[in-house]
This record gives structure tokens, C-alpha cells and sequence, in this order.
């Protein structure tokens, strides 16, 4: 039986109403991202390692970004990509203790590029594409800065000019991985973001 005329609005209310409070299914969604980006960065990393282009060119982070940045814009919510990053960042501390940095350094920039990526996307409501290169460009370099900072002030390496040029090189490569990553991003929630099960997902403020 049709459902009457007085009803149909109610329903099509119902299902235009844009969720607003996150649920376990969310944190679900966010702990899988997590889990695919670390599985398929270690991946990358491996097959890029021995080639040593890594060292010059972040070709690695290309991945991990786009995954940063399409789960911000599914669950489009300021702290998403903090919680992200730090469940990351203790991932990295049991599975790599001495890579990057040390033991719970490796948190800091972790957490740090996690704040700054979901205050890009919060503070620049009304620049829906645009906000998605500043939080990966902005983000990914800050990030580069507090690294090199940690292994120099902390672990006490030497600031020569080789470490220097390396470290330009790293932070330039950076800017361009991470806006061509922010780019991909864009292109896949265009084609998904109508789809049941990414609205099914989806978080607005």
C-alpha cells in the first residue's frame, strides 16, 4: 500500500537530516583507516626502501594523505584526524620503536600534524576543495619542522648544511606529495560521497 501524501515528507525529513553526533560505527570507520594506512604505508616503505628514494622524496606519504583527508570529509568533525594520528603514533611506538624518532617522540608531530589538519578543514568552512590542500600541505610540513626540530634539540643531531639541504628537499617534496594527495583525495569523494554507505558514514558539524 502507497504510503499517503502526509507521510511522505516526514520520510524524506527523516532521511535528509544529516547526522550530527558520532557513533561507534564512525570510530569503527576511523580505527580501519587507521589500520589500512599503516599497513599500506609500511608496504610502500618497504618497497621504497631499498631504492633509497624515500630519503629525498616522501613518494610514501602519498597514500597515508589521501586516506587522512577522505576520512575528514567522510566524518567532517575538528578532532577526527587528532584521535587519528595519535592512534597511529602508537601503532608506530610498538611496531617501529626506533624509526623516525624514539619511543614517544614519535606522538608529537603525530598529534601535532593531527590538530592542524582538522583546524584547516574546521576554520575554512566556506572552501570546501580548498581546505582540503591547505589542512594536507600545512600539516605535512609543520610536521617535517617539529621532526628535524625533535632529532636536532633532542637527540642531538648535527644541523650541517648536508642535513640542512637534506632537510629542504624533504620539506619542498613534502608540500608537493601532500597537495598531489589532497588532489587524489578530492577526485575519490567525488565519486563517492552519494553512495549509501559514505552517507551512511557521514558526520557533519
Amino acid at each position: 500500500m502507497n504510503a499517503s501524501p502526509a507521510e511522505e515528507p516526514i520520510a524524506q525529513t527523516a532521511t535528509a537530516q544529516p547526522v550530527t553526533r558520532m557513533g561507534t560505527r564512525h570510530w569503527v570507520f576511523i580505527g580501519s583507516m587507521v589500520a589500512l594506512d599503516f599497513a599500506t604505508g609500511q608496504l610502500i616503505k618497504s618497497i621504497l626502501h631499498a631504492s633509497g628514494i624515500s630519503n629525498f622524496i616522501r613518494l610514501d606519504m602519498f597514500i597515508p594523505v589521501t586516506l587522512w583527508m577522505l576520512t575528514r570529509l567522510v566524518v567532517d568533525r575538528f578532532g577526527v584526524l587528532t584521535a587519528y594520528q595519535f592512534a597511529w603514533g602508537v601503532l608506530a611506538i610498538f611496531a617501529f620503536p626506533g624509526a623516525m624518532l624514539p619511543g614517544p617522540l614519535k606522538l608529537i608531530p603525530a598529534v601535532l600534524q593531527g590538530l592542524i589538519h582538522d583546524a584547516g578543514f574546521s576554520l575554512l568552512p566556506r572552501y570546501p576543495r580548498g581546505r582540503v590542500f591547505v589542512s594536507a600541505v600545512v600539516g605535512g610540513l609543520v610536521s617535517k619542522i617539529v621532526v628535524a626540530a625533535l632529532r636536532v634539540q633532542v637527540l642531538g643531531l648535527p644541523w650541517t648544511k648536508v642535513t640542512q639541504a637534506l632537510f629542504g628537499v624533504q620539506a619542498l617534496t613534502s608540500i608537493l606529495v601532500s597537495a598531489a594527495a589532497a588532489g587524489l583525495a578530492l577526485v575519490v569523494w567525488s565519486r563517492i560521497r552519494n553512495l549509501h554507505i559514505t552517507r551512511l558514514m557521514s558526520v557533519r558539524a
